[in-house]
C-alpha cells in the first residue's frame, strides 16, 4: 500500500460530490454514462489544448482544431501513446501549469524492465480512492472498516507490520511469513478486527496455506480485493475455498487511465467515470464482442500528466453482455494478461500464457513458464504431495495443443522460483 497522506485527497468538494456521483452513476444508462464521459473529457481536452505542450504541438502536426473534438468517438483521430513515448516525452506531456493541481511522482514496478515516472494529482487521487470505496462496497465494506493490505514488498517502518491509522488498514509483507510466526501474524488480524483483505493475490495464497497448515481459521474475511497481479485460477480456487466468499479482483494501474473492477456477481466493470477504456485489435479497430484486444484507456481526471489513448500493454476481452447485479457500467469478459504474458508458438504466434494456469493447479504450490526461444519452454513446478507422473505429463500435452507438437517442453520441480518479476510474482 502506498503511503497514505491526507494531502493527497484534500478536497473536501471532490470527496463529497463524487460519493454521491458514483453511487448514481453505476446505474446510469449507456447514453448518460456516454454524457457523463463527454463532459469530463471536454475538460481534458481544454485542458491539454491550453497547457500541456506534447498535445498543442500534436494537434497542430495532425492539422486538428480544438474544434473538431464533437462528441467521444473524435478520441479516435488522436494515436495511441505507450510507456516509452512517457519515457521520451514526459516534460512534454506534464501541464505548465502542473503545480496548481498538487502533484505527486510516482514510478511502476519495473516488472516490465521499464519503470516509468508519472504525476498524480489531487483530482485523480480523489476518483481512485471514491472508486476503490465503491468497489468494496459492492460486497459490504463501510468506511472505517479495518482491512488488511497484504503483498511481497518491504515496510517503510522496517517493521514486521504496520498500522495505518489515518485509514484503518493493516500492512504486512507476505516476504515475512513463515510456519514460525504465522500465529503472530493471525493475532495482529484479531487485534485490529479486519474485515477486509486486499492485496497480491500470491501474497494471500502464500498467507492462507500457512494458515491452513497451522490450523488457524478463526480470521477468515467478510471480503476480498485482489490488486496489482493477474489472478490465476488456482489461486482464485484456493482464496475462495478457504473464505467460503467471492474473490473481487481489481484491475488499475500507476498512470490513473483505467479501473476495472469485479463484482460479487463475477462481471468486470469498466469504471467508465474514471477512464475511457478501449479494447483495440492490433490493426486499431475495435475488437468486437468475444475478441481479445489490448487495453488502450484515456484518463478523465489527470490533469498534471494527462495521457489521452495510452496503451497499458495489457490485454483483455471486449465483451457486449450485460451483468446480473443490475450495474450498467460496461464489462470485460476476462482479463488475458500483459505484453510480456506472451508466449510464442513454434508457428510463431503469439498467444496469452494465462490461459495454462487452469492445468497448473493440481499437485501445485507455485508455477512459473519461462520461453527464451521460439523452440521450447521451461516450466517450473513448486510442487505439493499431489504431484505426480501422470499430472507432469498432463501439463506437457496442454502446453502442446496450444503452442505445437513440436515444442520443447521442459518440467522442473523446484523448491523455490527462481525467475522473479520484481515485487509482484509473473505467472509467465
Amino acid at each position: 500500500m502506498r503511503e497514505f497522506r491526507l494531502s493527497d485527497i484534500l478536497s473536501p468538494r471532490g470527496i463529497i460530490y463524487w460519493r454521491r456521483k458514483l453511487w448514481e452513476s453505476q446505474y446510469y444508462t449507456p447514453e448518460r454514462l456516454r454524457e457523463l464521459q463527454w463532459k469530463l473529457l471536454t475538460r481534458i481536452l481544454d485542458h491539454c489544448w491550453v497547457h500541456v505542450p506534447y498535445y498543442r504541438k500534436a494537434f497542430a502536426r495532425l492539422g486538428l482544431e480544438r474544434s473538431d473534438f464533437r462528441s467521444l468517438d473524435d478520441l479516435s483521430r488522436l494515436p495511441v501513446i505507450d510507456k516509452f513515448t512517457v519515457l521520451d516525452q514526459r516534460e512534454e506531456l506534464k501541464a505548465d501549469n502542473i503545480v496548481r493541481f498538487r502533484p505527486r511522482e510516482m514510478f511502476t514496478s519495473g516488472t516490465t524492465g521499464t519503470p516509468v515516472g508519472f504525476y498524480w494529482d489531487v483530482d485523480s487521487t480523489v476518483l481512485e480512492l471514491i472508486s476503490q470505496w465503491r468497489h468494496f462496497s459492492w460486497s459490504g465494506y463501510r468506511l472505517g472498516d479495518a482491512f488488511l493490505d497484504i503483498r511481497s514488498m518491504v515496510l517503510r517502518s522496517g517493521r514486521d507490520h504496520q498500522w495505518n491509522r489515518k485509514c484503518r488498514g493493516l500492512e504486512l509483507s507476505s516476504d515475512l511469513m513463515d510456519s514460525t510466526n504465522v500465529g503472530r501474524f493471525a493475532e495482529l488480524l484479531r487485534r485490529y478486527r479486519i474485515r477486509l483483505w486486499r492485496g497480491h493475490p500470491s501474497a494471500m495464497s502464500h498467507f492462507i496455506r500457512l494458515l491452513q497448515a497451522a490450523g488457524i481459521a478463526s480470521i477468515k474475511p467478510k471480503i476480498i480485493i485482489t490488486v496489482a497481479e493477474t489472478l490465476l485460477d488456482g489461486e482464485r480456487h484456493l482464496i475462495e475455498s478457504w473464505a467460503g466468499i467471492p474473490v473481487g479482483d481489481s484491475y488499475g494501474q500507476v498512470e490513473h487511465v483505467a479501473l476495472i473492477c469485479q463484482c460479487p456477481k463475477g462481471g468486470h466493470h469498466i469504471c467508465s467515470e474514471y477512464g475511457i477504456v478501449e479494447i483495440l485489435n492490433e490493426d486499431g479497430s475495435p475488437a468486437r464482442p468475444g475478441e481479445e484486444g489490448r487495453i488502450v484507456a484515456t484518463s478523465l481526471h489527470n490533469r498534471a500528466l494527462p495521457l489521452l489513448r495510452y496503451d497499458t500493454g495489457d490485454f483483455a476481452v471486449a465483451s457486449d453482455q450485460t451483468c446480473r447485479c443490475g450495474r450498467t457500467l460496461p464489462l470485460i469478459s476476462s482479463f488475458t494478461g500483459r505484453t510480456d504474458d506472451r508466449l510464442m508458438t513454434t508457428a510463431g504466434r503469439w498467444i496469452s500464457g494465462l490461459r495454462f494456469s487452469h492445468c497448473l493447479t493440481k499437485g501445485v504450490r507455485r508455477a512459473q513458464i519461462v520461453q527464451k526461444d521460439r523452440d521450447g519452454v521451461d516450466v517450473y513446478v513448486v510442487p505439493t504431495p499431489d504431484w505426480d507422473a501422470e499430472t507432469e505429463e498432463s501439463v506437457r500435452r496442454e502446453l502442446r495443443k496450444r503452442l505445437g507438437e513440436s515444442m520443447d517442453i521442459r518440467v522442473h520441480r523446484v523448491a523455490g522460483i527462481p525467475f522473479d518479476g520484481g515485487r509482484k510474482f509473473k505467472f509467465v
